[in-house]
Protein backbone atom coordinates (compact mmCIF):
# COMPACT_ATOMS: atom_id res chain seq x y z
CA UNK A 1 0.00 0.00 0.00
CA UNK A 2 1.37 2.98 -0.98
CA UNK A 3 2.28 6.02 1.51
CA UNK A 4 -0.68 8.58 2.44
CA UNK A 5 0.27 11.71 -0.06
CA UNK A 6 -0.93 13.81 2.42
CA UNK A 7 2.23 12.96 4.84
CA UNK A 8 4.66 14.56 2.27
CA UNK A 9 6.22 17.42 2.79
CA UNK A 10 9.51 18.98 0.90
CA UNK A 11 10.91 17.94 -2.41
CA UNK A 12 8.38 14.91 -2.31
CA UNK A 13 5.06 17.44 -1.79
CA UNK A 14 6.20 19.97 -4.22
CA UNK A 15 6.47 17.43 -6.99
CA UNK A 16 3.68 15.11 -6.33
CA UNK A 17 1.71 18.44 -6.13
CA UNK A 18 3.53 18.91 -10.08
CA UNK A 19 1.71 15.78 -11.15
CA UNK A 20 -1.64 15.58 -13.05
CA UNK A 21 -4.05 14.40 -10.73
CA UNK A 22 -5.70 12.74 -12.89
CA UNK A 23 -2.83 9.99 -13.20
CA UNK A 24 -1.89 11.09 -17.09
CA UNK A 25 1.57 10.73 -18.12
CA UNK A 26 4.40 13.79 -18.62
CA UNK A 27 7.73 13.13 -19.19
CA UNK A 28 10.84 13.49 -16.87
CA UNK A 29 12.40 16.54 -18.83
CA UNK A 30 9.17 18.03 -18.82
CA UNK A 31 8.37 17.98 -14.90
CA UNK A 32 11.86 18.88 -14.64
CA UNK A 33 11.58 22.01 -16.06
CA UNK A 34 8.20 22.50 -14.81
CA UNK A 35 9.91 22.74 -10.90
CA UNK A 36 13.58 24.03 -12.06
CA UNK A 37 15.31 21.37 -10.37
CA UNK A 38 18.54 20.24 -11.48
CA UNK A 39 19.46 16.51 -12.25
CA UNK A 40 20.74 15.23 -8.99
CA UNK A 41 17.09 16.84 -7.06
CA UNK A 42 14.96 15.93 -9.12
CA UNK A 43 15.63 12.54 -9.49
CA UNK A 44 16.33 11.96 -6.03
CA UNK A 45 12.74 12.96 -5.05
CA UNK A 46 11.39 10.74 -8.12
CA UNK A 47 12.60 7.65 -7.08
CA UNK A 48 11.68 8.50 -3.27
CA UNK A 49 8.24 8.71 -4.51
CA UNK A 50 8.04 5.57 -6.56
CA UNK A 51 9.68 4.01 -3.30
CA UNK A 52 7.01 5.08 -1.41
CA UNK A 53 4.52 3.86 -4.18
CA UNK A 54 2.91 7.28 -5.39
CA UNK A 55 4.86 7.62 -8.72
CA UNK A 56 4.94 5.19 -12.01
CA UNK A 57 7.80 5.15 -14.22
CA UNK A 58 6.63 4.58 -17.79
CA UNK A 59 8.15 4.01 -21.30
CA UNK A 60 9.04 7.30 -23.87
CA UNK A 61 10.79 9.89 -24.72
CA UNK A 62 13.03 11.05 -21.84
CA UNK A 63 11.25 8.72 -19.55
CA UNK A 64 7.49 9.47 -18.29
CA UNK A 65 5.71 9.28 -14.86
CA UNK A 66 2.52 9.50 -13.44
CA UNK A 67 0.79 9.42 -10.18
CA UNK A 68 -0.74 6.26 -8.67
CA UNK A 69 -4.31 7.37 -8.65
CA UNK A 70 -6.46 4.99 -6.57
CA UNK A 71 -9.93 3.69 -7.92
CA UNK A 72 -11.86 0.56 -6.82
CA UNK A 73 -10.61 -2.56 -7.88
CA UNK A 74 -14.35 -3.83 -8.97
CA UNK A 75 -14.59 -0.76 -11.44
CA UNK A 76 -11.49 -2.41 -13.17
CA UNK A 77 -12.09 -5.95 -12.55
CA UNK A 78 -11.74 -8.12 -15.68
CA UNK A 79 -14.05 -11.32 -15.28
CA UNK A 80 -14.46 -13.56 -18.05
CA UNK A 81 -18.12 -15.34 -18.21
CA UNK A 82 -19.49 -17.40 -20.59
CA UNK A 83 -23.05 -15.58 -21.25
CA UNK A 84 -25.71 -16.69 -23.13
CA UNK A 85 -25.10 -14.71 -26.84
CA UNK A 86 -28.76 -14.33 -27.47
CA UNK A 87 -29.18 -12.52 -23.46
CA UNK A 88 -30.72 -8.95 -23.44
CA UNK A 89 -27.94 -6.59 -21.74
CA UNK A 90 -29.40 -6.33 -18.37
CA UNK A 91 -29.71 -10.27 -18.16
CA UNK A 92 -25.74 -9.81 -19.28
CA UNK A 93 -24.69 -7.15 -16.96
CA UNK A 94 -26.71 -9.52 -14.04
CA UNK A 95 -24.28 -12.34 -15.03
CA UNK A 96 -21.29 -10.71 -14.81
CA UNK A 97 -22.49 -9.04 -11.77
CA UNK A 98 -22.58 -12.73 -10.15
CA UNK A 99 -19.61 -13.56 -11.15
CA UNK A 100 -17.95 -10.99 -9.32
CA UNK A 101 -20.01 -11.23 -6.11
CA UNK A 102 -19.35 -15.19 -5.82
CA UNK A 103 -15.45 -14.31 -6.26
CA UNK A 104 -15.18 -11.56 -4.00
CA UNK A 105 -17.30 -14.46 -1.37
CA UNK A 106 -14.39 -16.65 -2.19
CA UNK A 107 -11.22 -14.06 -0.86
CA UNK A 108 -11.14 -14.84 2.86
CA UNK A 109 -12.27 -18.32 3.20
CA UNK A 110 -9.32 -19.04 0.83
CA UNK A 111 -6.79 -17.12 2.11
CA UNK A 112 -7.60 -18.50 5.50
CA UNK A 113 -6.59 -22.11 4.20
CA UNK A 114 -3.17 -20.71 2.28
CA UNK A 115 -2.05 -18.97 5.81
CA UNK A 116 -2.87 -21.90 7.66
CA UNK A 117 -3.03 -25.48 6.19
CA UNK A 118 -1.62 -24.98 2.38
CA UNK A 119 1.70 -23.61 4.50
CA UNK A 120 2.01 -26.39 7.19
CA UNK A 121 1.51 -29.00 4.37
CA UNK A 122 4.27 -27.50 2.22
CA UNK A 123 6.50 -26.89 5.37
CA UNK A 124 5.94 -23.24 4.76
CA UNK A 125 6.30 -20.56 7.13
CA UNK A 126 4.54 -17.29 5.65
CA UNK A 127 5.49 -13.89 7.12
CA UNK A 128 2.07 -12.45 5.63
CA UNK A 129 -0.53 -14.01 3.19
CA UNK A 130 -3.03 -10.91 2.35
CA UNK A 131 -5.73 -10.26 -0.22
CA UNK A 132 -4.42 -7.93 -2.66
CA UNK A 133 -7.70 -7.60 -5.39
CA UNK A 134 -9.40 -4.39 -3.31
CA UNK A 135 -6.97 -2.03 -3.97
CA UNK A 136 -6.48 0.52 -6.56
CA UNK A 137 -4.61 0.13 -9.84
CA UNK A 138 -1.06 -0.08 -9.36
CA UNK A 139 2.57 0.24 -10.40
CA UNK A 140 2.84 -3.45 -11.58
CA UNK A 141 0.71 -2.05 -14.74
CA UNK A 142 -2.14 -3.33 -16.24
CA UNK A 143 -5.39 -5.12 -15.05
CA UNK A 144 -3.91 -8.72 -15.15
CA UNK A 145 -1.75 -7.78 -13.09
CA UNK A 146 -3.57 -7.29 -10.05
CA UNK A 147 -3.74 -10.82 -7.69
CA UNK A 148 -6.11 -11.52 -5.60
CA UNK A 149 -4.18 -13.08 -2.95
CA UNK A 150 -0.67 -12.98 -1.77
CA UNK A 151 1.58 -14.90 0.01
CA UNK A 152 4.77 -14.17 1.28
CA UNK A 153 8.13 -15.98 2.65
CA UNK A 154 11.88 -15.11 3.50
CA UNK A 155 13.30 -18.65 3.37
CA UNK A 156 16.44 -19.86 4.53
CA UNK A 157 18.47 -22.99 3.88
CA UNK A 158 21.21 -24.94 6.22
CA UNK A 159 23.36 -25.34 3.22
CA UNK A 160 22.80 -22.80 0.99
CA UNK A 161 24.21 -18.91 1.99
CA UNK A 162 21.29 -16.06 2.01
CA UNK A 163 18.07 -15.43 2.45
CA UNK A 164 15.27 -15.98 -0.64
CA UNK A 165 12.20 -13.83 -0.78
CA UNK A 166 9.34 -15.95 -2.04
CA UNK A 167 6.13 -14.32 -3.48
CA UNK A 168 3.61 -16.83 -4.71
CA UNK A 169 0.50 -15.38 -6.16
CA UNK A 170 -3.21 -16.54 -5.99
CA UNK A 171 -5.64 -16.08 -9.21
CA UNK A 172 -9.04 -16.81 -7.55
CA UNK A 173 -11.98 -17.62 -10.07
CA UNK A 174 -15.94 -18.60 -9.20
CA UNK A 175 -17.29 -21.57 -10.64
CA UNK A 176 -18.91 -19.83 -13.08
CA UNK A 177 -15.76 -17.99 -14.40
CA UNK A 178 -13.43 -21.21 -14.97
CA UNK A 179 -11.64 -20.56 -18.36
CA UNK A 180 -7.75 -20.33 -19.96
CA UNK A 181 -7.63 -16.94 -19.47
CA UNK A 182 -7.20 -17.27 -15.73
CA UNK A 183 -3.82 -18.36 -16.94
CA UNK A 184 -2.61 -15.40 -18.52
CA UNK A 185 -3.85 -13.21 -15.65
CA UNK A 186 -1.67 -15.73 -13.58
CA UNK A 187 1.40 -14.76 -15.86
CA UNK A 188 1.13 -11.20 -15.45
CA UNK A 189 1.23 -11.73 -11.77
CA UNK A 190 4.53 -13.55 -12.25
CA UNK A 191 6.50 -11.13 -13.97
CA UNK A 192 6.88 -9.83 -9.90
CA UNK A 193 6.27 -13.13 -7.99
CA UNK A 194 8.22 -16.66 -7.42
CA UNK A 195 5.43 -18.70 -7.63
CA UNK A 196 2.23 -17.67 -9.44
CA UNK A 197 -1.31 -20.18 -8.94
CA UNK A 198 -5.20 -20.53 -10.69
CA UNK A 199 -7.48 -21.35 -7.84
CA UNK A 200 -10.47 -22.52 -8.77
CA UNK A 201 -13.42 -22.78 -6.90
CA UNK A 202 -15.22 -26.21 -8.32
CA UNK A 203 -18.10 -27.28 -6.12
CA UNK A 204 -18.68 -31.15 -5.68
CA UNK A 205 -21.71 -31.13 -7.00
CA UNK A 206 -20.57 -29.27 -10.20
CA UNK A 207 -16.96 -31.25 -10.88
CA UNK A 208 -18.25 -33.31 -13.43
CA UNK A 209 -20.23 -30.45 -15.49
CA UNK A 210 -16.64 -28.33 -14.72
CA UNK A 211 -14.50 -30.62 -15.87
CA UNK A 212 -13.39 -29.85 -19.56
CA UNK A 213 -12.88 -26.40 -18.34
CA UNK A 214 -10.17 -27.06 -15.68
CA UNK A 215 -8.77 -29.69 -18.20
CA UNK A 216 -8.38 -26.85 -20.54
CA UNK A 217 -6.89 -24.53 -17.77
CA UNK A 218 -4.59 -26.94 -16.40
CA UNK A 219 -3.09 -27.73 -20.00
CA UNK A 220 -2.63 -24.00 -20.47
CA UNK A 221 -1.04 -23.66 -17.14
CA UNK A 222 1.24 -26.97 -17.64
CA UNK A 223 2.76 -25.04 -20.63
CA UNK A 224 3.73 -21.93 -18.76
CA UNK A 225 4.84 -23.51 -15.78
CA UNK A 226 1.45 -21.85 -13.56
CA UNK A 227 -0.12 -24.07 -10.56
CA UNK A 228 -3.63 -25.35 -10.60
CA UNK A 229 -5.38 -25.79 -7.69
CA UNK A 230 -9.11 -26.65 -7.18
CA UNK A 231 -11.37 -26.40 -3.99
CA UNK A 232 -14.75 -27.78 -3.53
CA UNK A 233 -15.03 -25.88 -0.35
CA UNK A 234 -13.27 -22.85 -0.16
CA UNK A 235 -12.87 -23.00 3.73
CA UNK A 236 -11.47 -26.49 3.76
CA UNK A 237 -7.95 -28.08 3.15
CA UNK A 238 -9.34 -31.13 2.62
CA UNK A 239 -11.02 -30.80 -1.12
CA UNK A 240 -8.48 -28.72 -2.28
CA UNK A 241 -6.18 -30.67 -4.81
CA UNK A 242 -3.53 -29.10 -6.67
CA UNK A 243 -3.89 -30.17 -10.10
CA UNK A 244 -0.44 -28.42 -11.77
CA UNK A 245 2.91 -27.50 -9.71
CA UNK A 246 4.01 -23.93 -9.95
CA UNK A 247 7.07 -23.54 -11.69
CA UNK A 248 9.46 -21.18 -9.25
CA UNK A 249 11.18 -18.86 -11.03
CA UNK A 250 13.43 -15.61 -10.09
CA UNK A 251 11.36 -12.20 -11.12
CA UNK A 252 13.26 -8.97 -11.76
CA UNK A 253 14.52 -7.84 -8.22
CA UNK A 254 13.25 -4.02 -9.58
CA UNK A 255 9.85 -5.71 -10.29
CA UNK A 256 9.44 -7.75 -7.12
CA UNK A 257 10.70 -4.57 -4.74
CA UNK A 258 7.85 -2.32 -6.33
CA UNK A 259 5.35 -5.16 -6.07
CA UNK A 260 6.07 -5.52 -2.22
CA UNK A 261 6.15 -1.66 -2.13
CA UNK A 262 2.55 -0.48 -3.72
CA UNK A 263 0.38 -3.78 -2.97
CA UNK A 264 1.42 -4.87 0.37
CA UNK A 265 0.57 -3.82 3.37
CA UNK A 266 2.30 -1.57 6.33
CA UNK A 267 2.50 -4.55 8.89
CA UNK A 268 4.05 -6.97 5.68
CA UNK A 269 6.38 -4.65 4.31
CA UNK A 270 8.11 -4.41 8.17
CA UNK A 271 8.07 -8.20 8.60
CA UNK A 272 10.29 -8.45 5.26
CA UNK A 273 12.50 -5.46 6.16
CA UNK A 274 12.87 -7.50 9.33
CA UNK A 275 13.59 -10.87 7.83
CA UNK A 276 15.57 -9.83 5.67
CA UNK A 277 18.37 -7.94 7.63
Amino acid sequence: MAVDPGTLHGDHQAMFAALPADGTTISNPNLQRRLDWNSDRYFRARDALVDMGLVVRGRGRGGVVRRLVPEMVVKERTVAVVVDAGADALTTAATVEAAIKNELALYEPMRRVIEQDWAKDRRRDPLAVEITALQGRRATGGVWSRPDIVSVEVRTFAYVPGKYLEVATFEVKAANAINVQAVYEALAHRRAATHSYVLLHVPADHADSLEDDVADVAEAARAHGIGVVTAADPADYDTWEEREEARRIEPDPERLNNFVATQLSDNARDLISRRLR
